[in-house]
């Protein structure tokens, strides 16, 4: 019999059989506690049940196997994708990115063919085939993708930033800049153009350009936070501590009293191992927020990264009490544990949320793909 048969059997199953998945009934814990590789097949079948013409979904599921080497897998659900949403050029689009990261270029090629015959004048679509071509050192196929971007669309800054960032992480400094510029002339008074870009050179080591385009944002608009405050953490990633915390000062000069900010430092603490800095973060943006239900989640994980459990469940509860009906609460905090290895806890969290909303789909596609990287 065919394996493929066999396996479509079998998750049909338990679909049936097991609490929760093919009726009202509840799903239990136990469900989420069987091999990775069932959870994820089972309720990925699950999300698309739900909207079997959503091949969105279909899609993300499948890149998620994909990028775990589950060729089969990945490619089953590409299929199905395609057959779902035959009018969106998204997916053979996101395939064939997906082919060629792993050099199967062929592949790659008919993909994208496909996607621009569906809409020929989408300039997103040659923006996203020629980064990838970049990636994929197709260095001749890039050029034809992104000079048909700059003819769709000459005036839209961002696509000269995004191609520059592409030549940047490429190595061709030289090149990245000249497209910088272009965007920055279109777009002066645009902060933001500065400094991803300042961020986009600090981390691939231009340490010169990188503050002089800083500067440049500065100038432009003096007093935004979001300045400081990105250069603080691309600083802080690469290990430039005494550098971010200079810069994080200027943050809360500029606003005090904006808790996310806090957080947003404490993360890249937390994921450092260095668990009294962001503590001390969390105790500030907790202080400016202590019922919001987002800053409780946030500040939680962050405290699950640095190997404080304990504080960590603390925040999570206080985030349930804050709004138990939030199913995205309880799978977000799930998810956490399970990427630590906590699976019971992770299997609990879970089982909650789903329960509370048994047919929205993005929550089994959000803790399928977390299942699919245990695998």
């Amino acid at each position: 019999m065919n394996k493929a048969f066999i396996s479509t059997v079998t998750s049909l199953a338990v679909l049936a059989f097991l609490p929760g998945i093919s009726g009202a009934q509840s799903l239990d814990a136990s469900f989420f506690l069987r091999s990775p590789a069932e959870v994820a097949q089972d309720l990925f079948q699950k999300m698309i049940s739900l909207d079997p013409e959503d091949g969105d979904y279909m899609l993300q599921a499948g890149l998620s196997y994909w990028e775990r080497g589950q060729k089969s897998k990945a490619e089953d659900l590409f299929a199905r994708a395609l057959k779902a949403s035959p009018k969106s050029y998204k997916i053979p689009l996101r395939i064939g990115t997906a082919y060629l990261k792993k050099g199967e270029a062929r592949k790659a090629d008919e993909m994208i063919q496909r996607a621009i015959k569906i809409k020929p004048k989408e300039e997103n679509l040659y923006l996203e085939a020629g980064l990838a071509f970049l990636q994929a050192r197709q260095g001749a196929k890039a050029e034809e993708m992104f000079a048909k971007v700059y003819q769709l669309d000459p005036d839209d800054e961002e696509n000269y930033l995004d191609t520059g960032y592409g030549y940047l992480k490429a190595g061709q400094v030289d090149k990245a800049g000249e497209l910088f510029e272009k965007a920055f002339k279109l777009k002066p008074k645009r902060y933001r153009s500065f400094i991803h870009t300042a961020v986009a050179y600090l981390e691939v080591g231009q340490e010169k350009k990188a503050w002089e385009t800083y500067d440049r944002a500065v100038k432009v608009k003096p007093r935004e936070e979001n300045i400081p405050l990105w250069m603080a953490m691309a600083c802080l990633k690469k290990g430039q501590t005494a550098k971010a915390e200079e810069l994080f000062a200027k943050v809360v000069q500029l606003d005090p009293k904006d808790e996310d900010n806090y957080l947003d430092l404490a993360e890249i603490y937390a994921e450092k191992g260095q668990a009294s800095k962001a503590e001390e973060l969390i105790g500030k943006a907790i202080s400016l927020a202590p019922k919001k239900k987002g800053v409780l989640l946030r500040s939680g994980l962050a405290l699950l990264n640095a190997g404080q459990s304990a504080k960590a469940e603390e925040y999570f509860n206080r985030a349930f009490r804050a709004d138990p009906k939030d199913e995205d609460l309880y799978v977000d905090a799930g998810l956490g544990y399970l990427q630590k290895g906590n699976m019971q806890r992770a299997a609990e969290l879970f089982a909650k949320g789903v329960n509370l909303e048994p047919k929205k789909e993005k929550l089994y596609l959000k803790i399928g793909q977390g299942y699919v990287k245990k695998i």
